[in-house]
Order: structure tokens, then sequence, then C-alpha cells
């Protein structure tokens, strides 16, 4: 439960330490890609994760929508996980804003295409990396 309701989360989220790397593809003009962006989990489920980003539209893709939001971008990510086999996933962005920290980031939740039940390797409950720095 959070202050706005009950959570809408199927699976509960974790705190991994890992780096992603991930690109946006249009959803409009799938051939459009994004140069690599490098990025921290900050939490992570085998259906979704969010993530922690400098930048917010690599190479003028909007990390969220094309063409005036009609047309919904898609996510490709590698996570990086310390001493792991990286995972990789696809999926589109369900959310985005200002990140609290570092100033100046974004950070947004990304929905899986297809669960992932590798991330249950990368599991270190109850620790936030972000919140420790």
């Amino acid at each position: 439960m959070n202050l706005f309701g009950k959570d809408r989360r199927r699976k509960e989220r974790r705190y991994p330490v890992a780096t992603v790397v991930f690109t946006v593809r249009s959803g409009k003009d799938p051939r459009r890609v994004s140069s690599p962006v490098t990025g921290t989990v900050k939490d992570l489920s085998p259906t979704g994760m969010s993530v922690i980003t400098p930048r917010l539209a690599p190479d003028g893709i909007h990390i969220m929508y094309d063409t005036l939001m009609t047309h919904q971008n898609r996510i490709d990510a590698t996570i990086l996980p310390e001493g792991k086999p990286p995972i990789r996933v696809e999926g589109t962005v369900a959310w985005f804003r200002g990140a609290d920290a570092p100033q100046g980031f974004y950070i947004f939740g990304m929905q899986f295409d297809q669960e992932a039940p590798a991330v249950d390797a990368l599991y270190l409950p109850d620790r936030d990396p972000v919140a420790d720095r």
C-alpha cells in the first residue's frame, strides 16, 4: 500500500547493484534508434525496473513518446550486474520524472515485454543503492 492507494506492482521490487545500458527505439519509425545511454538500476523485479539516467531524449528520441504522444517508444536494455552475466530485456516506459538526486538526472519505470526470471538472482533484499550514495 502507498499513500495514493493500492500498490499496482504484481512482483516485489528489490534493489540490485547494477548498471544498465539502453537504447530508445522510435515507435513511429523502428529504424530510428538512439545511441546507447548508461544508467543505474534503482529497483527491479521480473516484470520491470526503474532506471536513473542522465539523458531523457538521447539523439532527439524522447524516452516515452514520439510525435506528440501518439507512438509509444521502445526500450532495449542490457542489465550489467556486478560479477554476474548480463541480462537483456525489452519493453516500454510506463512513467518518468526528474530524479531527486543526482541533480539534472531523470528516473523512468520500464515494463518488460516478457517476464525476466533471471533477475531473481540479482536480488539484494531491502537495499537501495541510489539512496546509499
